[in-house]
């Protein structure tokens, strides 16, 4: 049932996004996901909040930051509302024209407004189930970065910050959210400000897509990527992206739903609704190999590790680990 509900939410993109205005406004639902305080105690938590706008802060031109913050401009990309550029936080960077015009593709307002909302609001309960298991993974990747005060932290897909109450266990990240859809952005700084990670941590929200990081060489602590790599342009120039922006050493946190590696009838109706999902639900591949992908792109380490969930149909099946460059 709950599965049903969820991929009829996908299947129903292009005809939802006619009752939804260009901009957030109030009266909204906003997600309140499962957070923990600071204290490390788990607190239970209404699913959704009723009647709560997310932040107001709207993207300038990815010119106008550049400026602000002395870079030279190389394209036109929207980003947050960015901070000066100041001792402890990672440099954005502007990736080449090239690049943008092949990956960061024209995108539809009002399907992207249907979209954050439907992801905001339909994944409650997904993220419920993934709770233990993700809880279990961010714990072990931030025990890695003890010690390291600033650490740099980039969300690739950060979406609407569902992993945000995973956070609460560091103080002082350099947090930087990258992701295509402008209009997950509100969602995000309200996750955050739930979780209380502002302005303990840093937080900065940019509009970018996987293949061409806004990111410099070797700037990053760490990289997170929870189900992204099922919608991106290309899985493996994402993955060696995130291999480039990574220090030596820097942890690669994943979480993405795969086909099924144990239920052949499963495999092989994933693979033939892909086309339909792709189409309707912003690039989502039901079909993906991410695992093996990953296996393969040359990491020092790599704790893989492959489990299925017990309620959501097609994206039971889940590749999950943490790769050290």
């Amino acid at each position: 049932m709950i599965a049903s509900r969820f991929l009829g939410i996908l299947l129903l993109w292009p005809v939802a996004t006619s009752s939804f205005a260009p901009r957030p406004s109030a009266g909204r639902y906003t997600p309140v996901p499962m957070q923990m305080g600071k204290d490390g105690q788990e607190n239970d938590a209404p699913a959704l909040a009723l009647g709560e706008a997310p932040d107001g802060n709207r993207r300038q031109m990815f010119a106008e930051v550049l400026r602000s913050t002395g870079v030279a401009s190389t394209g036109c990309v929207c980003l947050g509302c960015l901070p000066p550029a100041a001792y402890g936080l990672a440099q954005i960077t502007a990736p080449s024209r090239e690049a943008l015009s092949k990956y960061d593709l024209p995108r539809n307002q009002l399907q992207d407004a249907a979209f954050a909302q439907g992801m905001a609001v339909g994944m409650v309960d997904y993220e419920k189930e993934a709770y233990p298991a993700k809880k279990r993974l961010f714990q072990t990747l931030f025990a890695s970065l003890a010690g390291q005060p600033g650490a740099t932290v980039v969300e690739v897909g950060m979406g609407s910050f569902p992993n945000a109450p995973y956070y609460t266990r560091m103080e002082g990240l350099d947090i930087i959210g990258v992701d295509p859809n402008d209009r997950m952005e509100g969602y995000a700084r309200d996750n955050a400000r739930r979780a209380g990670l502002v302005p303990a941590d840093s937080l900065r929200v940019v509009h970018g897509v996987s293949e061409t990081l806004p990111l410099a060489d070797a700037s990053c602590d760490a990289v997170v990527c929870t189900l992204t790599l099922c919608s991106v342009v290309d899985p493996a120039r994402s993955v060696a992206e995130i291999k480039r922006v990574l220090k030596p050493g820097g942890k690669f946190l994943f979480w993405e739903h795969v086909l099924s590696q144990t239920d052949p009838k499963l495999a092989l109706q994933q693979i033939q609704l892909t086309p339909a999902q792709v189409k309707r639900a912003d690039g989502c591949h039901l079909d993906r190999n991410t695992g093996e992908l990953i296996q393969r792109a040359g990491f020092k380490e790599l704790d893989l590790q492959y489990m299925e969930l017990q309620n959501f149909g097609f994206l039971n099946p889940t590749a999950f680990g943490i790769a050290t460059a």
